[in-house]
């Protein structure tokens, strides 16, 4: 399958196997065994051929849908009672990961309290993998970007955006805020990663306060 998706990114492109060879720093003789599916790329050889190709991991590795014969239907389902969910929290923000049975998510949905109201009680903006859609279930926040004006959402009002765009959520009003967020990416177990990179932003931030 990688040796597909590669096969056709480079005649989309018109790439030769010396182009792609100096796009993604993998010798022409490994690309040709890549694409005839003579070896299996390493993980690392992965990574070079998305930076080149300019794609996630998931479009290497994912099926492509326009080659099956039939749609797959996985049946996967999830139901998340109110006490359900994997907390994460700190001062500042309480992140609850909703319908975390179901692994390798394309969307992750969580709950999200917000406590912090000004800049200087976190870390800075923030960015990761994917697009992500924002609810405002209680309160108001103001969401801030790095390319946009800062945006007041109160309760009712919703955003998507770029997660790839520096981005971070305050409370406003004088009271604390709940969120519904979902994150999506073709990312492989993007629920991981974001939980990932949540714990290394909760880390820094006690650390900070020590």
């Amino acid at each position: 399958m990688i040796g597909q998706v590669l096969r056709e990114r480079r005649g989309y492109h018109g790439w030769t196997l010396a182009d792609l060879a100096q796009k993604t720093g993998i010798s022409k003789s490994t690309l040709s065994k890549i694409e005839n599916d003579l070896i299996s790329p390493s993980y690392q050889t992965i990574i070079q051929l998305c930076t080149g190709l300019d794609i996630e991991i998931g479009d290497l590795i994912a099926p492509n849908p326009q080659n099956d014969i039939q749609p797959r239907v996985t049946g996967r389902r999830s139901i998340n009672r109110r006490q359900d969910g994997l907390t994460m929290q700190d001062d500042n923000y309480k992140y609850v990961y909703l319908c975390t049975d179901i692994a390798h998510k394309r969307i992750v949905p969580m709950i999200v309290d917000v406590k912090a109201d000004a800049m200087e009680r976190i870390d800075g903006l923030w960015s990761h993998v994917g697009e992500e859609f924002i609810y405002v279930i209680e309160g108001a926040i103001t969401l801030h970007t790095s390319l946009y004006e800062d945006s007041v959402l109160e309760a009712g009002d919703s955003a998507y955006f770029d997660s790839t765009m520096e981005h971070a959520y305050l409370a406003t009003g004088g009271a604390p805020a709940r969120l519904l967020i979902t994150c999506s990416s073709a990312t492989p177990n993007l629920a991981q990663t974001l939980r990932d990179i949540l714990r290394q932003r909760l880390s820094a931030g006690e650390a900070g306060e020590g």
